[in-house]
């Protein structure tokens, strides 16, 4: 009798395990893939095409953010970018490569969006040794003394974002009486900078006559009366969008013959003048522009910016 039953008991443990190999799995065999975007890195729902597909397999198209695909069969997938998002921004790149999806997982393919960008600058004031003087035609000056000029600028986009700039500012200097002046090329590394302090100052160098000279190099400004020269500096930036900087150019220091050029300190070029008991003029007038690096500026028509008139320099040493 007990091996009857035994028998009977063994004979149900293996209708039991053959009934389980042969019946269907009751866990999941779809993924589910979830597609998002972000404006400024903030989250952004809103119409947006875009193609998922899978390896070896067909294509699934998206219309709208955020947006979860169900009952996705288990591969490689891809997300790319088609059409759409927010207005007044621009699509940085597609999501990150492909991603694996497993049967009962879920994989997560975000698109990122940055505000357009408008890079400007603005002439604000003339200033010697960092002293505004706003709405003038003339300044009078003496020696040790430093010329300066501020602009104002900025990059409309997302606040904060990084963004690299690069930055060439002019000036047309021209002699109108008194002995022939040189212009010595210092370019410290001071001499350009801005308020609030940038992420990073990249690089720096000055001009004459657009070509670059290295320190030292001196010339002769033309006669009195005779054709301007042209002054300048390139600079590149690291800087912050939304951010308002207030950027400063010592363009020069006032020196006599027998001061030894350089003495001043942050400066760009030293005005060296040869002769005491002399009354000196020059017409100066300054520019500047800015330039996005590697991105799209939608309003290029502020990019530039110049002082609305030449001003009279003048340094009486009679």
């Amino acid at each position: 009798m007990r091996k009857s039953v035994f028998g009977i008991c063994l004979s149900l443990v293996v209708a039991i395990v053959l009934l389980a190999a042969l019946a269907p799995s009751c866990g999941p065999t779809t993924g589910t893939i979830v597609v998002k975007a972000t404006i400024c890195g903030a989250p952004w729902q809103g119409a947006l095409n875009y193609t998922l597909t899978p390896t070896g397999g067909s294509a699934t198209n998206g219309t709208a953010v955020p947006y979860t695909h169900s009952s996705m069969l288990p591969a490689s997938w891809t997300c790319a970018y088609v059409s759409g998002g927010p207005g007044g921004a621009y699509f940085l790149n597609n999501p990150s490569a492909s991603q694996s999806l497993v049967a009962g997982g879920t994989i997560t393919f975000t698109f990122d969006f940055e505000l357009d960008q408008d890079a400007a600058i603005k002439f604000l004031w003339w200033s010697v040794n960092g002293q505004p003087r706003e709405q003038t035609s003339e300044i009078i000056a003496v020696p040790c003394q430093i010329i300066d000029a501020h602009f104002k600028q900025w990059v409309k986009g997302c606040d904060g974002y990084n963004v690299t700039m690069n930055e060439t500012s002019w000036l047309m200097i021209q002699q109108t009486a008194g002995p022939v002046a040189t212009v010595v090329v210092v370019n410290d590394w001071c001499a350009v900078n801005k308020t609030p302090d940038p992420r990073q100052k990249v690089s720096q160098t000055a001009s004459v006559d657009n070509v670059t000279r290295q320190k030292g190099y001196n010339i002769t400004l033309a006669p009195p009366q005779g054709l301007p020269t042209l002054l300048d500096v390139h600079t590149q930036w690291q800087l912050a969008k939304g951010t308002n900087y207030t950027k400063l150019i010592n363009w020069f220091g006032i020196s006599l013959v027998n001061i030894e050029p350089g003495a001043h300190p942050c400066v760009l070029f030293e005005l060296v003048l040869p002769m005491p008991g002399q009354l000196y003029t020059f017409t100066l007038q300054t520019s500047a522009e800015v330039a996005l690096v590697g991105d799209t500026d939608v309003d290029p028509s502020n990019n530039h910016d110049m002082s609305l008139i030449p001003i009279t320099l003048v340094v009486d040493l009679r």
